[in-house]
């Protein structure tokens, strides 16, 4: 195998690495890189810097609300240097390593390495972040459950490498350095792109179902008349709305008292608390990745745990306030029951209540829930809380045309947001793609 410059190549004798340029070396990582293992006790800095697999090391305030909370004791940190390579023991598996431009401490589970003289840490940095070599690292990898496999320093340094030479390892880096940055940059701008749809879909819900604006045939207009609704999140309402409490509309009830050991790989279907805060939530409609089997017997045992057509299932807790009020809303007249840690909201008026469920996906509905959850780090949320919680009311027929509407725009605004999160997807892969060929040598700068 040869590439466009006729380079010759020969076999690594590693099968992750594969071919490799005639005049390179294989060797031992722990010959170019070494272990800085130094505990911030005594306190050096107190400035704290966390590592994201999309993202890198950066700043634990600018990482945004993912990952474990950081420590009020800075003395159980380590010190981690600028120019250095940070990994976590454990999700390096996964894409959890990356080079650091700033100084400060990190978890203990972080390993801080650092390159030798005559080494470059970028080239070596972009080996350790390609998918093949982690996939290497996972054969040595200690634990008992797949998620929590652990990782010593000695078994990262002791993997098989390509290694150029220092001027070749400089070239290939500063290439990778231009042609990632401007892959990242188009990457950004797509997920913008993203932001600026996902909030004009919120805002579209949100107009509509407070009315903000009304329907006039397939048209937004600003309501002619309008009352005061009489309660503080709203205020202004149409005149010919109405508003009313939550509890008036629904009957409240429990999920079944199961837990994740009575789950089955099929039987009677149940969403729970996991599903409904899931990602394949559209919180609209009830897909069927969401749907989880128990044994059937739970049907006899709990009836009143069944989730009629035109029923929500609520989470009853939630990690973060964002989630408080996440539902899913049952459309389908098919067999379901609510699962555990959910609540269930029976419709009285057995009507299509799509457009209850897009109120319930908007921020201001839900602050009447986030204004009274307790929790530090779980929120619960009550039946109590939820039976409190106003709403809005348009004539029967307005709910129609809002859900229709909503319908027929949100499923376009997703369809574009899909499509670009392939894009994202498909750059992604190409970037990783680019960064195993010049690391190993196949492709030449």
């Amino acid at each position: 195998m040869k590439d466009k410059s006729n380079r010759k190549l020969k076999d690594s004798g590693i099968e992750w690495i594969g071919k490799v340029p005639a005049e390179w070396n294989v060797e031992r990582l722990q010959w170019h890189l070494f272990e800085i293992n130094e505990k911030n006790d005594p306190i050096k800095t107190i400035d704290v810097l966390s590592l994201t697999n999309k993202k890198g090391v950066l700043p634990y305030e600018e990482k945004g609300n993912q990952g474990n909370k950081s420590k009020e004791n800075y003395s159980e940190y380590k010190i981690a240097y600028k120019d250095t390579i940070v990994a976590n023991s454990m999700n390096i598996l996964i894409g959890s390593v990356g080079y650091s431009n700033f100084y400060g401490c990190v978890s203990p589970v972080y390993y801080i390495f650092k390159e030798y003289k005559g080494n470059n840490l970028r080239f070596f940095n972009y080996i350790l972040s390609t998918s093949e070599f982690q996939r290497e690292l996972k054969k040595y990898a200690n634990g008992i459950l797949e998620i929590r496999l652990r990782l010593s320093s000695d078994d990262i340094l002791k993997r098989i490498v390509p290694v150029p030479n220092y001027k070749e390892q400089c070239k290939i880096a500063d290439f990778l350095d231009s042609k990632c940055f401007k892959i990242d940059k188009i990457i950004n701008d797509i997920n913008k792109q993203i932001e600026t749809l996902v909030n004009y879909k919120k805002s579209l819900i949100n107009d509509l179902v407070t009315g903000k604006k009304v329907l006039v045939g397939a048209k937004q207009c600003e309501p002619e008349k309008t009352k005061d609704s009489g309660i503080e999140w709203i205020r202004a309402i149409p005149s010919n709305w109405k508003v009313s409490k939550l509890k008036y509309m629904f009957t409240f009830g429990k999920g079944l008292p199961i837990t994740k050991a009575n789950l089955i790989e099929d039987g009677l279907p149940v969403v729970s608390y996991g599903q409904i805060h899931s990602k394949d939530n559209n919180k609209v409609s009830i897909d069927k990745k969401l749907k989880r089997f128990v044994d059937t017997i739970f049907a006899t045992l709990y009836p009143q745990c069944e989730v009629y057509q035109y029923d929500f299932i609520f989470a009853d807790t939630s990690e973060d306030l964002d989630g408080c009020g996440n539902c899913v809303y049952n459309r389908d007249d098919d067999k379901l029951f609510a699962g555990y840690h959910s609540i269930v909201l029976h419709s009285i008026n057995k009507k299509d209540n799509r457009y209850f469920a897009y109120l319930f996906l908007t921020d201001i509905w839900r602050t009447q829930i986030t204004n009274y959850v307790n929790g530090v780090k779980v929120f619960s949320i009550t039946q109590g809380i939820l039976q409190k919680t106003y709403i809005t009311e348009p004539p029967e027929c307005e709910k129609d045309n809002i859900a229709d509407y909503l319908d027929n725009k949100c499923s376009k605004i997703d369809k574009i947001i899909s499509d670009k999160k392939q894009q994202i997807e498909s750059l992604e892969k190409y970037k990783k793609s680019l960064i195993f060929e010049y690391v190993t040598g196949k492709k030449q700068v």
